[in-house]
């Protein structure tokens, strides 16, 4: 089958992309799989058992003393994830693989080789520097040879939205165990995400994409509002400051970049109204659990304050090489930069994969310079530009910027449930750009699992609409602009 110019297509990928639901449906055209079961039911059965994994494995091992081998469920679900995307992608050809991904995938490829032969990082740390970065990576490919179709998404968003909605009453319960122990800080306010940053990450990007649902019409503005406020609930409790910084930059990005022409307007009343009832609720709640300290109005408005939290520790004593004092973010980034300028081949490849990574597996797999810069890994930026270099740190700015292109021209041209989650996910790479700054969000599979997942299933509909497997699916208002 032909398409469009585009050459040979198989129809099984053309039904699944389409949605298909006969093809789907019927026992008798449903390819089977190596495991002996139909595509469609493994792999969203799949699908939905990774969601839950992540999210909530390393918080049932720790809460209810589990072995801690189940903590390693994500790297055996990886481990599968390769082995289907191989079988799949080999049989499909790859179609749906947009051949600037090869090229940032070659390229990353190639810079590690090179730091790995500068640096001679031992087996240990590049085995544990693979794992880290690249253990979700087969999750964004796998939506790439196996579709799916907007039935399927909608189960797993709904499956997202409960995962969400679960952190409210455990951080709930959280918090009131930091007030039964006469605590202050909400760094314990950490859900199953066991992170309280990386919580907040998770819970803002949950409303990015329920927003990207309301501007493509599929909840009302109503519903949209309560569950909005709801989902971002944990986040005032757990005292995460970066929180009202984060869910404005979501929101407007989402509402400039996803709304249809002729309503942008509209929906900038929706998001001020909503922010403000989210701020009204926010800052007296945040002030109320830091009584006594600085509150969040002040914070953000006095510079001297701001500066010693985002640029210094206050004449950078003991911060440094070797320091005792851990860095804050501005330090975090001046001071390994400064360390790389003195040798451009490190500065342009890094030091190498997994050589300046802490290990959860024993001293072996410790990268060789951890202990050198301990103090300043406060940052995924850091990591990613003493392990990758300058290089591999803007070839993994050029892959973010492909996959929010890719959400742009997906949310513009599609109006079914994959345009949706495009137009949220605009918003939700925004809010990882900004996090590189702020957190080591790469470490947490609860959230570099889904991003590169769903990132996947938006890049693959954005080939399909290339390639023209599906049609363009606008609104009125802007086929009516467009004719």
């Amino acid at each position: 089958m032909k398409v469009l110019g585009h050459g040979p297509v198989s129809v099984p990928l053309v039904a699944m992309i389409t949605g298909g639901d006969h093809w789907v449906t019927t026992r008798r055209n449903t390819p089977k799989s190596a495991w002996g079961m139909t595509d469609f039911s493994f792999m969203q059965a799949f699908i939905l058992i990774m969601m839950c994994c992540v999210t909530l494995s390393d918080f049932l091992v720790q809460r209810f003393n589990l072995p801690p081998l189940l903590r390693f469920l994500p790297e055996v679900m990886s481990g599968i994830s390769i082995l289907w995307v191989l079988v799949a992608g080999t049989r499909e050809r790859f179609q749906l693989v947009a051949p600037k991904y090869w090229v940032i995938l070659f390229g990353l490829a190639l810079v590690i080789a090179c730091s790995v032969v500068n640096n001679n990082p031992g087996p240990g740390p590049l085995i544990s520097g693979l794992r880290f970065y690249f253990r979700a990576a087969p999750f964004f490919l796998l939506p790439m040879v196996h579709p799916m179709t907007d039935i399927q998404l909608g189960r797993q968003l709904k499956l997202l939205l409960v995962l969400a909605f679960v952190q409210l009453p455990v951080a709930a319960y959280q918090r009131w165990v930091i007030f039964s122990a006469d605590r202050v800080s909400g760094d314990d306010v950490r859900g199953t995400i066991m992170d309280s940053g990386v919580l907040s990450m998770f819970l803002i990007c949950g409303a990015l994409i329920l927003t990207g649902m309301v501007l493509k019409r599929r909840i009302g503005v109503v519903r949209y509002a309560f569950v909005f406020l709801l989902l971002l609930f944990p986040t005032t409790i757990n005292e995460t400051k970066v929180t009202i910084v984060l869910v404005p930059l979501g929101l407007l990005v989402t509402l400039i970049l996803g709304a249809e022409r002729g309503r942008r307007l509209q929906y900038a009343g929706l998001t001020m109204a909503v922010l403000v009832l989210f701020g009204a609720i926010f800052v007296p709640i945040y002030n109320r659990f830091e009584e006594g300290q600085v509150n969040i109005i002040d914070f953000f408005t006095n510079e001297k304050t701001l500066d010693r939290y985002l640029v210094s520790q206050g004449g950078g004593k003991g911060v440094g090489l070797g320091g005792k004092k851990i860095a804050h973010r501005g330090e975090s980034i001046t001071i390994p930069t400064k360390y790389l300028a003195k040798d451009p081949v490190s500065l342009a490849f890094g030091l190498g994969l997994g050589n300046v990574s802490p290990s959860l597996s024993g001293k072996n797999f410790e990268g060789a310079y951890f202990k050198l810069f301990e103090s300043v890994l406060t940052i995924s930026f850091t990591f990613f530009l003493l392990e990758f270099g300058l290089l591999g740190v803007l070839l993994i700015g050029a892959l973010n910027w492909m996959i929010f292109a890719d959400s742009l021209s997906v949310s513009r041209r599609d109006h079914s449930l994959t345009g949706g989650l495009a137009a949220g996910w605009t918003g939700v790479v925004a809010v990882f750009a900004v996090s590189i700054f702020y957190n080591n969000f790469h470490f947490f599979v609860s959230i570099t699992y889904l991003y590169w997942y769903f990132s996947g299933v938006i890049c693959a509909r954005r080939e399909a609409l290339r390639r023209g497997l599906v049609a363009d699916s606008l609104s009125a208002e802007d086929a009516a602009i467009r004719a």
